[in-house]
């Protein structure tokens, strides 16, 4: 995969297990596309002291030391910005070609705020927005891995097909499409076949990809509760939200905690 302008995978950092996690998982989508990787670390507009400043500094670099340790080659860049996170991050976003951020719960965001700040930046960002989930910040992904594609009823779901076969060859994992329409019905079938001729322009070490198609539940929550246990990243386009909001909302969020399923909320570049 690679892209015409090099923009930046950015990461949210705050000094958190989970922020630490987000860092690891996009250090291979930054080193995929040969971009750099930068960690932003934003400190509230009230906070002028040089400790927070410098605290801030010591977690970056704590974070840059923790994957430079990892021997993925990767070029890192560090920023202490100020302002509330979602807003900050959202205007970074601008120029990114994707945010990470760890998921720490429903309630990570501080006074005054209400919900998730990984829920409120999947809704505010320019770009496509990851929600990492990780049982260990260091853990790499485990053997069996899937790639949830939730496709919408528009009539072209390319998007999100191809980022699902751009995902699945990066982290060698099968792929599950789950569309709005019956399991036999043809446009279904159309998709199974627009995946395996996505995957057969591939290099031949991905042509034994699995990729099933099935119909898409009403609630995706119930099928993250059945398959909780797996590696997964579940991709859903942010125009679609009714799926975008069940991803990012307590229930799901419930689910995912303390799993390795990870969440990609897809949009395009502007």
């Amino acid at each position: 995969m690679s892209t015409s302008v090099s923009k930046p995978i950015v990461v949210g950092i705050d000094g958190s297990k989970a922020a630490l996690g987000a860092a690891f998982w996009a250090v291979d989508e930054a080193v995929n596309r040969n971009v750099p990787l930068r960690l932003v670390h934003v400190v509230d507009t009230h906070d002028h002291e040089d400790t927070v400043v410098a605290e801030a500094g010591r977690t970056l670099q704590a974070v840059s030391d923790d994957l430079n340790a990892s021997g993925q080659q990767v070029k890192i860049e560090t920023d202490i910005l100020q302002g509330d996170p979602v807003d900050v991050l959202a205007e970074v976003s601008r120029s990114a070609e994707l945010v990470c951020v760890g998921w720490k719960g429903t309630h990570d965001s501080g006074p005054g705020r209400r919900g998730s700040t990984a829920a409120r930046l999947a809704k505010a960002a320019q770009s496509t927005v990851a929600i990492v989930h990780r049982r260990h910040a260091r853990e790499r992904v485990g053997p069996h891995r899937w790639i949830v594609a939730v496709l919408d009823d528009q009539p072209d779901p390319q998007a999100v097909l191809q980022r699902a076969i751009d995902e699945a060859t990066l982290r060698d994992a099968s792929i599950l499409a789950l569309t709005p329409w019956p399991a036999e019905s043809e446009r279904s079938e159309n998709v199974g076949a627009r995946l395996e001729s996505l995957v057969s322009d591939r290099e031949r070490d991905h042509a034994d990809m699995q990729i099933a198609v099935l119909p898409r539940p009403g609630d995706i929550t119930n099928l993250l509760a059945q398959s909780a246990d797996i590696d997964q990243l579940v991709i859903a386009s942010a125009k679609d939200s009714e799926v975008v909001t069940q991803l990012i909302g307590p229930v799901a969020a419930a689910i995912l905690r303390g799993t390795n399923c990870s969440l990609l909320v897809l949009r395009d570049h502007v």
